[in-house]
């Protein structure tokens, strides 16, 4: 299911399941036990890379394009600053079984 998040006055499906892990984890460079402790020390690169995965991943499930790059995720999120937190925040809830509550 996804969600959407509104980044710079613009709307985006964000998803987070094993299709965004996957290119989130592979895009990062991490292994599957690593996102175990994953918002230890996170480095601001890893949660952009996290948001765009995210991104990618909920443009792909409702069939949109998707061709931003981690670069370019970074220059929305430089205009709206609180969109990585509220995206990072669905991240949490998609795996913590606070999803629709």
């Amino acid at each position: 299911m996804t969600k959407q998040v509104t980044i710079n006055g613009a709307d985006y499906p964000v998803k987070f399941g094993f299709s965004a892990l996957i290119s989130f984890t592979d895009a990062a460079g991490l292994a599957l036990e690593d996102l175990e402790n994953l918002g230890d020390g996170m480095t601001l690169g890893t949660a952009l890379t996290l948001v765009w995965a995210g991104l990618k991943d909920g443009a792909r499930k409702e069939k949109q394009p998707f061709d931003l790059t981690v670069e370019d995720v970074a220059d929305l999120i430089d205009d709206d600053q609180e969109a990585i937190n509220n995206v990072l925040e669905l991240f949490a809830k998609s795996f913590t079984g606070t999803q629709g509550k």
